[in-house]
């Protein structure tokens, strides 16, 4: 929201956290964008997204000037912002953002502003690039960052963090548990997973274990032979014959029957994997397995519904894939992206300063997926045109809004803490009754995941 020019405004939302007074100095200004999340200590860094692709700098106690000129003090290479821009300024924990009159204009939350007080994960819009606020601790070490992931959209840290985590695991034959909400590219990550490692050359087998009927669960699996059971007309090899020398991708591992878990143990133990229906010994199996799911499968051991056994076996090594809210240095590039696969039914668009600000203040519980569909229908509103409108982006995000998304509890506790336990404000975000979502909090029932 905005305030007036003597200070920050007397209304508050219901998920919003003023800092105090004190803490925050005054400014006096026209126009004062305040982002409410609670304020912290510590030093601060911008993650930057422009055509020169990621990078991080961190900021001192000096104001500094961002914009295309090369005596800006953080030089942006983008056509569409002004030599001088704006200027960004280190508050103890917060951050000012002031416009310098730029032609395209500077957006915080989806609004133009001319001041705007933010903190950790505010992303400031400037052209067609983007800076996300980010805590920085000189002895941050969180993980040993990489180049980017080919064919995977994103240069923020934590994509970087996990580029590098994959090509460690990547060398190794040891399973690996993917774990991610719906929408985030799970399978991307596991492709590169295969793509970086020995395997390479193998195939890929991908397989979505909550799409199979449960009485052909082992069938596709491990095979069967003719005549095996009722409907068994011709002789199958199954999946991990087909994966053999490369890798075996089970989606979803947490909608594995539970009698079939069994066998799937012991093919990761070594031992023989034999189709049903068949004499005599099976074969050993010589495939790498990756598994993913979009819950915690320790909820699933503690409910019976998952083999404890299993469940160690399966997370030796266990990548977690941020969501899209958590890398929003990440939205304007995995969007331009699918702009670009979009191009042969939709022609050539360009995003205006003012969309990259709509598509930024989001807060994407349908992560990637939901970005693609919002942009796709963004895309046929502007047919004929070269440029994706604001207005065209907001009329896309109205008919999502109006669609639930899948949540599960934890993302549901997540949706809350972002909203300051405000459960009306959360469950109008996660697009659902607040007594569905009360019960996700107790529960960890709601909506299915698409």
């Amino acid at each position: 929201m905005f305030s007036p020019s003597n200070g920050p405004a007397n209304e508050v939302r219901p998920n919003e956290v003023r800092p105090n007074e004190e803490d925050r100095p005054s400014t006096a200004t026209s126009q004062t964008l305040e982002i409410a999340i609670v304020p912290r200590t510590g030093g601060w860094a911008l993650e930057i997204q422009d055509a020169a692709g990621g990078r991080r700098v961190v900021l001192g106690r000096t104001p500094v000037v961002v914009g295309s000129s090369a005596r800006a003090g953080i030089v942006i290479e983008d056509a569409t912002v002004s030599a001088r821009h704006c200027e960004i300024a280190v508050h103890g924990a917060w951050i000012l953002v002031r416009d310098l009159g730029s032609t395209n204009g500077t957006y915080v939350g989806g609004a133009r502003i001319h001041e705007a007080w933010g903190t950790e994960g505010t992303t400031i819009a400037v052209g067609q690039s983007t800076l996300v606020c980010v805590a920085h601790e000189e002895n941050d070490d969180d993980g040993e960052e990489d180049e980017p992931l080919p064919g995977v959209a994103g240069e923020s840290r934590p994509m970087r963090i996990l580029a590098g985590q994959v090509r460690r695991l990547a060398k190794l034959s040891a399973p690996v548990l993917v774990n991610g909400e719906t929408g985030v590219g799970k399978e991307l990550i596991v492709r590169a997973l295969h793509a970086e490692g020995p395997r390479a050359g193998g195939p890929f087998v991908a397989m979505n274990v909550s799409a199979l009927p449960r009485e052909l669960v082992e069938s596709e699996l491990f095979g069967h032979e003719r005549g095996a059971f009722t409907g068994a007309v011709n002789r199958r090899a199954g999946a991990f014959a087909e994966a053999e020398g490369g890798t075996l991708f089970l989606d979803e591992i947490g909608e594995l029957p539970i009698d079939a878990q069994p066998k799937l143990l012991r093919a990761l133990d070594g031992y023989e994997v034999r189709r049903i229906g068949a004499a005599g010994s099976g074969r050993k199996a010589n495939a790498r397995v990756v598994t993913a799911t979009h819950v915690r499968l320790s909820d699933s051991v503690e409910r019976g519904a998952f083999r404890r056994d299993l469940f160690h076996r399966l997370e030796v090594f266990v990548v977690e894939i941020p969501p899209l809210r958590e890398r929003q240095g990440d939205i304007v590039p995995i969007a331009r992206a699918i702009l670009a696969q979009m191009e042969p039914d939709f022609g050539l668009l360009e995003m205006t300063p003012a969309a990259i600000g709509q598509l930024t203040a989001h807060d994407w519980p349908g992560n990637v997926r939901e970005l693609r569909a919002v942009l796709q229908r963004a895309a046929d509103y502007a047919r004929g045109r070269s440029r994706l409108e604001a207005a065209l982006i907001e009329r896309a995000l109205r008919k999502t809004r109006r669609t639930p998304v899948a949540y599960d509890a934890e993302a549901a506790r997540q949706c809350l803490e972002r909203h300051g336990g405000n459960v009306s404000a959360a469950a109008r975000a996660a697009n659902v009754p607040r007594t569905t979502f009360r019960k996700l909090l107790t529960e960890g029932a709601g909506p299915k995941k698409a």
